[in-house]
């Protein structure tokens, strides 16, 4: 009889303890003051994600709150009991005056928080008059590519354009880059569009061509924004 209380005592001790056993999500700070910055700064900061539970912890999903926030992929998306991974959040403050709050979501398989929720707070003060973002200025920038023959680039074409011929643009494609407009442009556009219709299908949706090429452009604009030799 005690044998069988014992051996039942044995099997509810390690029903409980096979109960208990679970993953835990733990951050080291869930909200993140980054106090007073000029609007238009990129504050970043990370966040490290621990597990301190029984468990292996496997985050399932990482969201914001909001397109101004963005986050990098995690190391590991499963850490074991005691180990920690790091969580690297950036805030663009771009457009953003007074009080910030913005939130990030950690979902995962903790039974008792299955979505851990981050903050980053703080205040954006307006710019000066002659400030300018860098948020703002990478979303300003394009690349703008000339391909003509050196000869005719050389004399004259539009300002900030670099020069690949034609014939060499399939060796730049490695090269240009990704996420960035860019904008071609020949001497009547009938090869710039042959061209971004090229990039197009090798993965720059971003590529365009000028519509009428140099000759339309100077046709309207005469020489502003003309880089000519023969003007020095």
């Amino acid at each position: 009889m005690k044998k069988v209380v014992v051996l039942t005592l044995i099997a509810v001790v390690a029903l409980g303890a096979t109960l208990v056993a679970a993953p835990k999500i733990a951050v080291d700070n869930a909200v993140y003051d980054f106090g007073n910055v000029p609007e238009g700064v990129f504050v970043t900061h990370k966040f490290i994600l621990s597990n301190v539970g029984d468990e292996p912890l496997t985050i399932t999903s990482v969201r914001t709150s909001c397109g101004c926030t963005t986050i990098t992929t995690l190391s590991q998306t499963t850490i074991v009991p005691g180990e920690s991974v790091e969580l690297e959040a950036s805030l663009d403050t771009v457009n953003f005056h007074g009080t910030i709050n913005k939130s990030i979501y950690v979902e995962s398989n903790d039974p008792d928080t299955a979505r851990l929720t981050l903050r980053m707070t703080g205040t954006a003060t307006r710019l000066q008059p002659y400030h300018f973002s860098i948020s703002t200025l990478n979303s300003w920038l394009y690349l703008l590519i000339d391909l003509r023959s050196p000869e005719a680039y050389a004399a004259s074409h539009l300002m900030g354009a670099i020069n690949i011929p034609l014939a060499e643009l399939g060796d730049w494609v490695s090269r240009l880059p990704e996420g960035v407009m860019i904008i071609l442009y020949d001497q009547d556009g009938t090869q710039s569009d042959l061209a971004a219709q090229v990039l197009n299908d090798k993965g720059f949706p971003d590529a365009k061509s000028l519509m009428g090429g140099f000759t339309e452009w100077c046709r309207v604009y005469k020489d502003r924004f003309i880089i000519s030799t023969a003007a020095d």
